[in-house]
């Protein structure tokens, strides 16, 4: 078998690569042999690097007696250090091995993020050149972006997410919509508790209790109803706002979202009063994916459509 014993190896403050690799096997197989045959060098090759490393760093990493090695308080506290290191190193290189073969970045977010904001202007990500395509995957789950083959999120929440890098996106502000149809039918709507007296559509994403985001609104409009509202309940907010466009009731409608169905007439906003909602759109993604690439150019794309 043959050594590695390459001489123009990189290193910091003496310790090469090579010495930490090989202490880093012999001390999870506790056994020099098994750790030669893992990195397929010689016995001896792995005693010296071990050796160099312990005089690199003047401390006795093993203890090896007759029954074999034992690690020593100094390889304990190296040991999982290192493992941590190498595991990252062995994901990343995974990833970049992954990206050569599928180009795609895969992104996750709410349903409403995706068909209201996202898909709309995703056609000016396809425009530039040699970014990747897109894969979204729209989904109210919180799926999690260690485990995951997801690159990046963007979160409806508050954080913090362990482990996560969280950058603040847009807020969303609320305030009643309903379709012309409706207020045709059941007009005029002159005060903001006259809204108490239709069908009231509540998004029910689990996030908040049923009826939550039409008493934050009414509060703010100085009526404080002694029940919450009641009325069609839906998991998503998109679909409460289409049950609006279809004119079955009045819905808290997101200003952010809705702005192409009030352009286009589909919806109609019957107050001023804007309440801004207790959760806010955070673009998420693993600390350890700050500098890749591809999340970059889509971190730099999202920012630059939020705060053109």
């Amino acid at each position: 078998m043959l050594e590695i014993l390459t001489p123009n190896i990189v290193n910091r403050r003496g310790l090469h690569f090579n010495s930490l690799r090989a202490f880093e096997a012999a001390a999870r197989h506790r056994s020099f042999s098994e750790a030669a045959q893992e990195l397929c060098v010689t016995h001896s090759a792995i005693s010296h690097q071990i050796k160099r490393l312990e005089e690199a760093l003047d401390v006795a990493l093993f203890d090896r007696t007759n029954r074999g090695i034992q690690l020593t308080g100094a390889g304990q506290t190296l040991l999982p250090v290192l493992v941590d290191a190498f595991d990252k190193i062995e994901t990343t290189l995974e990833g970049f091995s992954a990206k050569s073969q599928n180009t795609s970045l895969v992104v996750t977010t709410t349903p409403t993020f995706a068909s209201k904001w996202l898909i709309p202007r995703l056609h000016r990500w396809n425009e530039q050149e040699s970014q990747p395509r897109i894969h979204l995957i729209p989904t109210l789950d919180l799926l999690d972006l260690r485990e995951s083959n997801v690159d990046i999120a963007i979160r409806c929440g508050i954080p913090p997410w362990p482990g996560l890098n969280a950058e603040y996106l847009l807020a969303v502000h609320m305030t009643p919509i309903c379709s012309p149809g409706f207020l045709a039918q059941h007009g005029p709507i002159n005060a903001p508790e006259d809204v108490l007296k239709f069908n009231l559509i509540h998004a029910d994403t689990g996030s908040h209790p049923l009826g939550e985001e039409w008493l934050v609104w009414l509060s703010a409009a100085g009526i404080h109803p002694a029940d919450p509202p009641q009325g069609l309940s839906f998991s998503e907010p998109w679909l409460a706002t289409q049950a609006a466009v279809d004119g079955i009731g009045m819905a808290m409608g997101y200003i952010e979202f809705i702005q192409s169905d009030l352009l286009s007439g589909g919806l109609v906003q019957p107050f001023d009063l804007q309440v801004k909602n207790a959760l806010s759109y955070y673009l998420v993604y693993p600390a350890y994916g700050k500098n890749d690439l591809e999340i970059g150019a889509f971190r730099q794309w999202i920012i630059n459509e939020v705060r053109p």
